[in-house]
């Protein structure tokens, strides 16, 4: 596990930027992280529903972490495209858990991706995460 890691940037809702303290820069600056466990809506797509999905994910993602005191990373190892695969722990909150509470995020560990209908999956939702 890595403790403490320093938020730097998320591209969408799970896959982000840290770095990583006591590390050599080679390997501990600018780290690839995706989170373990879940798929997000995709910020480049032409689908609205899942665009406008996907701004509200990066942008719950980028506040929680900004203000998080704590970050950890557990549950460690490699993606496909040899980013760190990783749970990410916000202040003791599994951010995973929190994506999947909002019906920003559903459960994924590899393999061939559900086709969401994100409009119907966000139904009912307010526009925007209350935390």
């Amino acid at each position: 596990a890595f403790h403490c890691v320093k938020f730097i940037k998320n591209y969408d809702g799970d896959t982000l930027t840290v770095d990583i303290p006591n590390m050599h820069p080679f390997f501990g600056k600018n780290v690839k992280v995706r989170v373990l466990g879940l798929d997000t809506p995709e910020v480049k797509t032409d689908n609205k529903c899942e665009k406008d999905a996907a701004r509200i994910a990066r942008r719950l993602v980028e506040n929680l972490l900004k203000r998080a005191q704590r970050i950890d990373l557990t549950e460690i190892d490699r993606d496909k495209y040899f980013r760190v695969l990783a749970n990410v722990i916000v202040d003791g909150r599994s951010l995973k858990d929190v994506l999947i509470k909002e019906n920003l995020a559903y459960e994924y560990y590899g393999g061939k991706k559900e086709k969401i209908d994100w409009c119907k999956f966000r139904e009912g939702r307010k526009e925007e995460p209350t935390l």
